[in-house]
């Protein structure tokens, strides 16, 4: 665009040259030379004039040109942004290498996954960036998509993770061609494939039973008992008819495991209810029975004969119909313990085989062998739908009802499309038709990952399990049977419990065991330097002792919240004991970790919980070569965080006591002025009972805090005077035992704590808080409690007059041997008369 002006700017120069060049031919001194050549003049102009026009056209062009290059590169730009967007959007990962393997660009996802920034990556190899026994696998496969020069598609595993990769030739801007590559991490889909290949097998079972052939009951049951055994991962298994009028078991086939090992002869047949043993249980009971080690002494055992298997673990279900026994499946030694899982399964296959089996042996009575099937179905916990060949609903269990939240009624008839709104978790519509796929291939499908209902009220479910064709007489589908359970609430259980095993529960931040699989996993080279600190909370303990657990956790939360706000997006913070703190800092000098220090230090301490500040005790050490043990940093950190505990302890308690003092005092001014004046008149008292230095310095103090645990009363408490109801007065006389509990924290009141504790003990053993008696009760609290008495009669709250010195003295004496020490009551009573 300067160009063009700059041309543009030369042109007009021109023009005006050419303008002043026939101005001056005009003049009187050329006027015979321009009359004689006017011709020639004139077609001189003329081409002046065409050549400029030409170089202004010239600039124009120019301009225009310069403007659309400038415009395209603009262009260019917000392209290649878009670009990046949407390969950093891309959940797995992305990489470009060039021809020699060396990195082009990754995308977001793939840099934060191998813990590197995307500038360390460009530029490298594999090295780098994968641990050694890994590097020629990934290595190899870049390679072959060049050398073959095709897409290759493939999966790699990296510790416990597994992937899919897709590899592709992609050319240069010079010519030479590098690789282009997609990674998907298919981890939990192998998982759900083992899950689904489990509810693949349920449901092929119950698919085979319901339509294949068997010449006989027998057979039927047989087979079924056979493929349950494996579905189970037993070694022996039975089926009983049982009859409940009778009461008694008709053995109907044992697996072929049995015959084999079984060595007792003339095993019986039938056996009555009440000469069974803990097998037995399972139609007394009327619930399966699971007992995981058979081993174990049990009265209800009641052995058995020689020879017959050794039996390691057991389970037997009852078959119901009607609610009825009818049968009894029976499964031993399977190589892992019998669980709920195990029994439920069992007991919605075997409801189905059952009905399979009555279908066949009473086939006249086909409607009614249908209602115990479809009663069946409506007792299981899984929703059931079955879908005609004509993609209507012909019957939806209670379950199905309830999750689809679709009427029966309403249901059946209906195309099963409009009643199942099925998608993935992340909101796209579902592509696998699985109730199609059953029609159409005749075979049982699995639902597809991760698919969620939308039930008609607009609740979503996560669903497990799968489909089944139904064939009909001639071995067509005729229907699919969609079998599916609710697994919404066992989700999101997975999920807290994932997150429960690496945070807090109070604070939200990591616990200890997922700090440390962190700082094993930063502790590499290019995070260095690496900074580690660690806080001591301090007053925990004083906070909730004082005010109880609920103040003290909101003292913890507090200091997470400016820890937080202190940290980076990239550090580590834990809680790493009941009131220590952790934080990683990669990639921080020490001269960085000490700023963030102080400025920890500075936010916490302007935090409160109720009279008391928030402080913390901050240690920290730095590694700043690979060969320093990381452990060895974090033990620094920590001697060093308890070091400076130790500095700043006597500092941070007189703070903390002045601060619970002036609380107390700043929201009562009367209990300020009633502290000094018992303070002083304990002191003067004292003097007169000629007590030595120390004690009357004691006396003095704890004059000053002898009612400091008031600080956690309600501030309407502090000016009702005597007039309390029960509640209140249990309340206000717990203020000795918080005072005690308060000095007792702090090193320097710690002969003062007792002293408070029983300055509202009587002589006459009356007091409180242990109702001490005589001279059990300290001196000390004994001198409190006279001058404490006496200036509260000549100073009383807002709801009492104040007395006259001879009726104070009156009734002290009064009291004297009763509330107060006599001595020390005659000693006080003479000091008062002699002032």
């Amino acid at each position: 665009m300067k160009k063009s002006i700059l041309v543009s700017s030369a042109v007009f120069s021109s023009i005006a040259l050419s303008h002043k060049a026939r101005a001056f031919t005009s003049d009187g001194a050329t006027l015979n030379f321009q009359t004689v050549h006017s011709n020639y003049i004139s077609s001189v102009d003329v081409i002046g004039v065409i050549a400029i026009i030409a170089l202004a056209v010239l600039s124009i062009m120019l301009y225009k040109r310069a403007k659309a290059l400038s415009k395209a590169t603009h262009a260019l730009e917000n392209f290649n942004e878009l670009r990046q967007t949407f390969i950093d959007a891309y959940p797995g990962y992305i990489y470009l290498k060039d021809e020699n393997l060396k990195y082009v660009f990754v995308n977001k996802n793939f840099a934060q996954s191998v813990g590197l920034s995307t500038e360390s990556i460009i530029g490298n190899d594999n090295s780098i960036v994968f641990e050694a026994k890994y590097v020629k696998e990934f290595s190899s496969t870049d390679l072959y998509a060049l050398e073959q020069h095709k897409l290759v598609e493939g999966s790699a595993a990296i510790g416990e993770r597994h992937f899919k990769t897709i590899k592709f030739p992609v050319r240069m801007q010079n010519g030479a061609f590098g690789v282009g590559t997609y990674i998907r991490d298919v981890t939990q889909e192998l998982e759900q494939l083992r899950e689904q290949e489990r509810a693949l097998k349920r449901n092929e079972l119950l698919y085979d039973v319901l339509s294949k052939h068997f010449n006989s009951k027998q057979e039927q049951l047989d087979y079924a008992l056979h493929e349950l055994l494996k579905l189970s991962g037993s070694e022996f298994g039975y089926i009983y008819f049982y009859n409940e009028e009778k009461e008694e078991f008709v053995l109907n086939t044992w697996t072929e495991g049995v015959m084999r090992e079984c060595k007792v002869k003339g095993e019986p047949k039938i056996y009555k209810l009440d000469k069974t043993g803990i097998w037995g249980e399972v139609v007394r009971q009327r619930k399966p029975i699971i007992v995981n080690d058979f081993n174990k002494p049990n009265e209800l055992k009641k052995g058995y004969p020689e020879g017959h298997v050794a039996l390691k673990r057991f389970m037997s279900i009852p078959v119901f119909i009607d609610g009825k026994i009818v049968a009894v499946v029976g499964f031993a030694n399977k190589s892992a313990e019998y669980s709920q899982e195990d029994v439920k399964e069992i007991s919605m296959l075997m409801s189905g085989v059952w009905n399979a089996v009555e279908r066949r042996e009473a086939n006249e009575a086909l409607s009614y062998e249908r209602s115990k099937y479809l009663k069946t179905l409506l007792s299981i916990d899984d929703g059931v739908t079955i879908i005609g060949r004509d993609r209507k609903i012909e019957f939806m269990n209670t379950v199905a009802c309830r999750l689809t939240g679709w009427k029966l009624e309403d249901a059946v008839g209906s195309n099963y499309l409009d009643v199942f709104s099925l998608s993935y978790e992340e909101g796209r519509a579902a592509s696998h038709n699985p109730i199609e796929m059953a029609f159409s291939t005749g075979k049982v499908q699995a639902l597809g990952e991760q698919i969620v209902m939308k039930s008609k009220t607009g609740e979503k479910y996560y669903l497990e399990d799968s489909t089944s064709p139904i064939a009909d007489e001639k071995g067509a589908v005729a229907g699919v049977v969609l079998v599916f359970r609710d697994v919404t609430e066992k989700r999101a259980q997975l999920k807290h419990i994932e997150y429960m095993s690496f945070h807090d529960a109070l604070t939200g931040l990591y616990n200890r065991r997922f700090f440390e699989e962190e700082l094993k996993r930063l502790d590499i080279g290019r995070n260095l330097p690496i900074s580690i600190l660690m806080g001591d909370t301090n007053n925990l303990k004083l906070v909730n002792d004082i005010f109880g657990h609920s103040f003290g956790d909101t003292l913890l939360t507090k200091i997470t919240e400016v820890m937080k706000n202190s940290c980076r997006a990239d550090d580590i913070l834990a809680r790493y004991g009941g009131d220590e703190f952790v934080l990683l800092l990669p990639r921080t000098s020490s001269d960085e970790v000490e700023r963030v220090a102080q400025r920890i230090k500075k936010g916490i301490s302007f935090q409160r919980v109720s009279a008391i500040g928030c402080s913390i005790s901050i240690g920290y050490d730095t590694k700043t070569v690979e060969s320093t043990d990381i452990l060895r940093v974090l033990r620094n950190a920590e001697t060093n965080m308890y070091s400076a505990k130790t500095l700043e302890r006597s500092e941070v308690e007189k703070r903390e006591l002045e601060a619970i003092i002036d609380a107390l005092h700043t929201s009562n001014k009367r209990e300020m002025l009633h502290s000094k004046r018992v303070s002083q008149m304990a002191k003067r008292l004292g003097k007169a009972l000629k007590l030595s230095e120390a004690d009357i310095e004691k006396l003095e103090l704890a004059g000053r805090f002898h009612d400091i645990g008031k600080v956690v009363l309600d501030p309407s408490l502090l000016d009702k005077g005597h007039e309390f109801n029960p509640k209140e007065q249990k309340e206000r006389d717990q203020h000795p035992i918080i005072g005690y509990r308060i000095l007792n924290y702090f090193d320097d009141t710690l002969e003062l704590a007792e002293i408070v504790l029983a300055h509202h003990e009587n002589w006459d053993g009356s007091g409180y808080p242990k109702g001490l008696k005589g001279e059990a009760i300290p001196l000390l609290a004994r001198i409190l409690s006279i001058a404490g008495a006496y200036e509260q009669m000549m100073h009383p709250s807002t709801n009492n007059e104040a007395k006259s010195l001879e009726e104070a003295v009156l009734e002290l004496e009064r009291e004297l041997g009763v509330l107060y020490d006599p001595i020390i009551g005659a000693a006080f009573i003479e000091l008062l008369r002699s002032a």
